[in-house]
């Protein structure tokens, strides 16, 4: 398809926010990325899929597959065996790969990157039959935007009651997209102007543990594929989307866009390397809790077998956790979703102290009636303290008081996962492993990694596809 989009003028003579990024991005090429950098990617890419085949095997984050309409040539609608138009296998496995909170972050933006643009990236390449390379690239610079994008404002967008991942991320996977697709500088502009129309994702689902933030990635990716069809078509956006008087940043922050530090140079590493796979299927600021309590658990804290023992636990925490994972109080001690029990600190700590682990069922409806969990989940208290390690990592300091009087205290200053303390290459296959070995055979597992490592020279990605085609868990 030809670019057809109009070239409008920025005001004045300045070059606009969204245009300078995308500059800079479109440049990215296949020779530019170090073995490290593609590495990562392919890490990404792998963790996103294995965390959605995980979604699918238990029936969560489907609606998306069920509503998306079959096509002969298309893109893997994940965990479900078809193809469809790429826009709404984006849409459906974006929901897939977000719906159990499974999948990574990156902590200074405080963004579910991956969540967003591999399924829109990965979606695009393959219906449009490109390269591994082309799909590494894209999928570097996708990166590099979220990152740059998020970092300039951490937290201000969830402090308005706003997912920065789903707000910002529709950015990234229009980078993503229009490296792809090779777009001019102006259908580039423009397809970033329309995304901004598009950009979305209220927190209210915090007020009941509903389903809607499992849209919000698969909302984001396919808007971008959108947004990038209608710039090609001559639709035309605002340049200053970002930056402007009604941009991105004053709409949802109430605040200016910080241009220069988003278009800084790039630093010595590219961000994908930054990404932080989770161990735990819940939202990142418990993470460091669970394993302060599985700390505590093995060097012997407390008896295991008998939790009543355990008269207080305390979690040290930043600020800007309370709101997500510990207030109200009251409705985090009994969350009635699992969802809710995602961004629930106490439930998770009492989860951890109880189980030895945490895992992915743990959050089972079945599992929410424990009583014993729920007696320990009350008492559960919290301080806030400043820590100098957040956002770069998500910290927590975990105290116990047991009946007898005694108190010990394990401080997680850098959540597994993190760029201080990473999962490697081995502990991220084990998840995969892990996340579909209840659905997935053995042979089927190694055939999706296998693929995904030799992702990069790839002429097409009809191998990939044919493997993702063939994983479908039976449900």
């Amino acid at each position: 398809m030809r670019d057809t989009a109009a070239a409008l003028p920025a005001d004045g003579d300045q070059v606009s926010l969204s245009a300078g990024l995308w500059d800079m991005l479109a440049a990215i090429r296949p020779g530019d990325i170090p073995a490290s950098a593609r590495e990562r990617v392919r890490l990404c890419v792998l963790d996103t899929i294995g965390v959605a085949l995980a979604a699918a095997a238990r029936g969560v984050g489907t609606a998306g597959a069920k509503v998306a309409r079959p096509e002969h040539a298309g893109a893997t609608v994940w965990g479900s065996g078809f193809t469809a138009r790429a826009q709404d296998a984006a849409l459906a496995n974006g929901i897939l790969a977000h719906a159990l909170d499974f999948d990574d972050t990156h902590p200074e933006a405080i963004m579910h990157t991956s969540a967003i643009i591999v399924p829109a990236a990965l979606a695009v390449a393959e219906e449009e039959r490109l390269s591994g390379d082309a799909l590494v690239a894209a999928l570097v610079a996708g990166y590099e935007a979220a990152a740059r994008l998020g970092r300039a404002a951490p937290g201000a967008f969830q402090e308005n009651g706003f997912q920065a991942t789903a707000v910002l991320g529709v950015f990234a996977a229009t980078v993503a997209v229009g490296h792809l697709r090779g777009v001019s500088h102006e259908t580039a502009r423009n397809a970033m102007g329309l995304a901004g129309s598009m950009a979305s994702g209220l927190m209210e689902y915090l007020s009941d543990g509903s389903d809607a933030k499992q849209m919000h990635c698969g909302w984001a990716a396919q808007s971008a594929i959108r947004a990038v069809d209608l710039a090609r078509a001559g639709l035309t956006g605002p340049a200053r989307v970002l930056e402007g008087r009604f941009g991105v940043y004053r709409s949802f922050t109430r605040r200016e866009a910080k241009v220069e530090e988003i278009l800084a140079p790039f630093r010595p590493r590219f961000e994908v390397e930054r990404m932080a796979p989770k161990p735990y299927p819940a939202c990142l600021c418990v993470h460091a809790g669970i394993d302060a309590m599985l700390a505590l658990r093995r060097s012997g804290a407390f008896q295991p077998d008998n939790p009543d023992n355990i008269a207080e636990i305390i979690c040290e925490v930043p600020q800007w956790y309370v709101n997500l994972v510990l207030e109200p109080l009251d409705k985090k001690m009994h969350p009635r979703t699992p969802y809710e029990a995602r961004f629930s600190l106490p439930y998770c700590l009492a989860r951890a102290a109880v189980d030895g682990r945490v895992g992915l069922d743990s959050f089972g409806k079945d599992r929410l009636t424990d009583s014993g969990i729920a007696a320990l989940a009350q008492r559960v208290s919290y301080k806030v303290r400043q820590f100098d390690e957040f956002p770069e990592a998500f910290p927590a300091v975990v105290t116990l008081r047991t009946a007898d009087g005694h108190e010990r205290s394990h401080a997680e200053l850098y959540n597994r996962g993190s760029e201080r303390n990473p999962m490697s290459r081995a502990e991220i296959e084990a998840k995969f492993a892990d996340a579909v070995g209840d659905s997935l055979s053995q042979d089927q597992a190694r055939a999706v990694i296998t693929a995904i490592q030799t992702l990069s020279g790839m002429p097409t990605l009809n191998d990939l596809s044919a493997v993702l085609r063939q994983a479908v868990p039976a449900v």
